[in-house]
């Protein structure tokens, strides 16, 4: 029996695919073993666990959910709903919940799932179990712009993001999953260096998305030199990573505004953005309270996942 030989349509297809297969594998071995996912069982906590599964069903990574039993005695409605759902103290409620809920994951994603409980304030229980781990990632939820900005769990996340060595992916409690094929890195300082960007350029090659390397230039303080020093180092920063990472699409861009905020949002839903890529620096208390972190800022109001990489 002839074989039909294929059209070119079809060999673009399985091209694309096997290349796409060679760069699932190559972050499999590399960047992503084990994703740590905060959880408190709230409605914030289940959609950040909802995009760590997706992910790591991608990289072949394993999650580990932490639980922190301070809160556990707080008066919230999910810790009583656990105790009446399980009729068993609260503890044994919890880690019943927790076995349910890798359980559930690992049967559905096919990945490895697992659970730990620590005891402590909030912030330094994931600090110490992304160390103890050895954790790649933090995904964790926030609001987003839901009319509580700053609450609990945004704020807590906001804290975690300027403790941790490790890139924290920020999902607001109204994003929905949808494989990232338009990232966008907000460079605010080009002393932060292409290397730092890796993070995001492998989740762009895990995904075969465009990574759009972006400058904001405030309209309202900048000088002509402002322009062309943010025109020169943003096509020069673009051309630095596409030759560290020549398989994957890199595009620049220039943003032009009085607020960076207000820019950004702007930018992102005319384009179509899917995941917003931010540095956080460490501050001293001084400079904590007076130049307050934009990534941080960027976390309490974004409708977008926010991946926030630190710059050591």
């Amino acid at each position: 029996m002839a074989i039909e030989p294929l059209s070119f349509p079809e060999l673009i297809l399985i091209i694309r695919f096997n290349v796409f297969i060679e760069f699932i594998c190559i972050i499999k071995n590399d960047i992503m073993k084990t994703i740590l996912v905060p959880t408190d069982f709230s409605p914030n906590a289940n959609k950040a666990l909802n995009f760590a599964a997706e992910i790591a069903s991608c990289a072949n990574a394993a999650i580990i959910l932490v639980n922190v039993s301070t809160l556990v005695d707080t008066p919230f409605r999910e810790k009583t709903f656990l105790e009446k759902k399980h009729d068993l103290p609260m503890d044994e409620a919890v880690k019943k919940e927790l076995d349910m809920v890798c359980k559930e994951v690992s049967d559905t994603m096919h990945i490895k799932v697992s659970a730990q409980v620590y005891a402590g304030t909030v912030v330094s229980s994931v600090v110490s179990a992304a160390e103890d781990n050895e954790a790649d990632m933090i995904i964790m939820g926030t609001l987003g712009d839901t009319g509580f900005k700053e609450k609990l769990l945004g704020s807590v996340t906001a804290a975690v993001m300027g403790k941790v060595n490790i890139p924290v992916l920020v999902v607001p409690l109204l994003s929905e999953w949808n494989v990232p094929k338009n990232i966008l890195l907000a460079i605010n300082h080009f002393d932060e260096k292409p290397q730092y960007a890796r993070a995001a350029v492998e989740l762009a090659r895990m995904f075969y998305s465009k990574l759009t390397v972006a400058v904001f230039t405030d309209e309202d303080s900048a000088v002509a030199s402002d322009y062309m020093e943010n025109t020169r180092g943003v096509l020069y920063y673009e051309q630095e990573l596409e030759s560290m990472h020549k398989d994957t699409r890199i595009e620049p861009a220039r943003l032009y505004g009085h607020k960076f905020e207000d820019t950004i949002d702007e930018y992102i839903k005319i384009n179509e953005v899917d995941m917003l890529v931010m540095f956080t620096h460490k501050r001293g208390l001084v400079g904590s309270i007076f130049n307050r972190s934009m990534t941080k800022k960027m976390s309490y109001h974004t409708n977008i996942p926010l991946l926030a990489i630190p710059v050591q």
